[in-house]
């Protein structure tokens, strides 16, 4: 139904902003082994709550994508569908991975530690320049970018 794949639309779009976004920012922040930034993306980001709020609306998104699927004259085992839900799952698992769940989140409590003087700076830098987390980032980016296409295109 056309409400269904409108609001996958409008659910992805919005997903993808608030998940692209912010991480774009922390890892430019990490690259650039600037504390401060980092401390900043932290508290204007409201720690993790936009990623909540994007990871919540990911998986409406997903729900609403199924319900398209369902209710129109689409077949759910289409090769492009069925690479869209490789991608999902590629980036379900990448979210979930410990690089970003033990990783990020304690630099980021550190920097803005740091920031307030309770740590060294040189210290998180340090632990910034061994960070994995901008390769994250990017293969999330890459993940979406292919996701946007397939959807697109419909290439299978």
């Amino acid at each position: 139904m056309l409400i269904f794949k409108a609001l996958h639309i409008l659910s992805m779009f919005t997903a993808v902003t608030l998940l692209v976004g912010e991480p774009l920012f922390i890892a430019i922040a990490i690259w650039r082994r600037d504390v401060k930034a980092l401390a900043a993306i932290h508290r204007l980001a409201g720690g993790s709550l936009l990623t909540y709020v994007g990871a919540s609306i990911f998986l409406a998104g997903i729900v609403f994508g199924l319900l398209t699927v369902a209710t129109g004259a689409l077949d759910f085992f289409d090769g492009w569908l069925i690479a869209a839900y490789v991608l999902v799952g590629a980036i379900l698992v990448l979210n979930g991975s410990p690089i970003v769940q033990k990783e990020l989140k304690p630099m980021m409590e550190r920097s803005v530690e740091a920031e307030a003087g309770q740590r060294p700076l040189k210290e998180v830098a340090q632990t910034m320049g061994t960070s994995r987390v901008p390769l994250v980032v990017v293969a999330n980016i890459v993940f979406f970018v292919a996701i946007i296409l397939d959807m697109v295109l419909k290439p299978f």
